[in-house]
């Protein structure tokens, strides 16, 4: 767990202080995919997830980022594959019959 952003680090605290409060979860969770800090976030709430009074809502918590990002990931496209230039195509198109002309011509020389 790195500690380099403040801004996380406040909104943690302050998510400490209201723990019942949802809406700080929830923009603490908005916040963290913003800045690509999932995983120092999850490390805040798995270190609370053993906790007698913090852990079941840390755990339920630990599910919403796991669903986040899942999300994130599902919405990630792949690229569009890419053609081939004409070009390319048409010298190995050459390459193969001149390939394939010369074991022609050098099975039927015998």
């Amino acid at each position: 767990m790195t500690q380099d952003d403040p801004i996380l680090l406040a909104m943690w605290n302050t998510t400490l202080d209201a723990w019942d409060d949802d809406k700080r979860h929830a923009a603490l969770l908005e916040y963290a995919l913003r800045s690509k800090k999932l995983p120092d976030l999850a490390a805040r709430y798995r270190a609370l997830a053993d906790d007698t009074d913090k852990g079941p809502l840390a755990k339920k918590r630990l599910d919403a980022l796991v669903i986040a990002a899942t999300q994130l990931m599902m919405n990630m496209k792949t690229p569009k594959p890419t053609r081939n230039p004409p070009w390319l195509t048409a010298t190995a198109l050459l390459i193969m019959v001149i390939a394939i002309g010369s074991v022609v011509y050098a099975m039927l020389k015998r």
